[in-house]
């Protein structure tokens, strides 16, 4: 879709109606039949990316239900990275914009992202077994989505840095490792805290 590239691409703010229309190859007054105006079109698309995003992150719990926490929190990963990879306008749109504004109603539809990371968090919750104070889980499950969606939706800037590709296997694999050396360690300790206690017994798994 045209309006998902063109806002991937560019602020709300800077993006316009004329981009779009050239962006799909069609004369941009027709947009106007169906939105009439910018806002609202990038409301549509907010609200689009978000709806396939959640639904994305639901599935990529399936199967994890008799792996062990290092086991599925790689796949979980795996199909976290898989997704966005060939999907990359709605990280790319909600970190473009979330630094031109002071609050989230300047910019149509933006007040559904915090609606997004709710129901993220209640998924992950529902399954994943964590046994630690709500603060704690909360704390845990925020800066995992908050990270990735940083690495994956500002990755031309983090890989720079890195002096790899932004679309290479080799920042992918870089991301993954990142997120499994700072994550895995909180996972386990979350999900079984008593194998500190208990040295030796076989590592927890996560429940379905």
């Amino acid at each position: 879709m045209a309006a998902r590239k063109v806002f991937a691409e560019h602020p709300y703010k800077a993006a316009s109606i004329r981009m779009i229309g050239k962006a799909g190859g069609f004369d941009h007054p027709l947009i106007h039949y169906y939105f009439p105006t910018k806002a609202e079109l990038f409301e549509a698309v907010v609200a689009a990316i978000c709806e396939d995003f959640y639904e994305a992150n639901k599935s990529w719990f399936e199967g994890l239900g008799t792996m062990k926490p290092r086991d599925g929190l790689s796949l979980f990963i795996d199909r976290f990275l898989e997704y966005n990879f060939k999907n990359p306008e709605p990280l790319k749109t909600i970190v473009l914009n979330l630094g031109q504004v002071n609050r989230l109603d300047e910019i149509p539809g933006y007040q559904l992202i915090p609606g997004l990371l709710s129901r993220i968090m209640e998924t992950f919750q529902e399954k994943v077994n964590l046994k630690a104070s709500p603060e704690q889980i909360s704390m845990f499950i925020h800066s995992f989505n908050n990270l990735g969606i940083n690495y994956l939706g500002a990755n031309t800037c983090h890989a720079e840095v890195l002096g790899m590709d932004p679309r290479s296997e080799e920042y992918r694999e870089w991301v993954k490792d990142t997120l499994m050396f700072i994550f895995l360690p909180l996972l386990v300790r979350m999900i079984f805290p008593e194998r500190f206690e208990r040295p030796g017994r076989e590592s927890p798994r996560i429940s379905n």
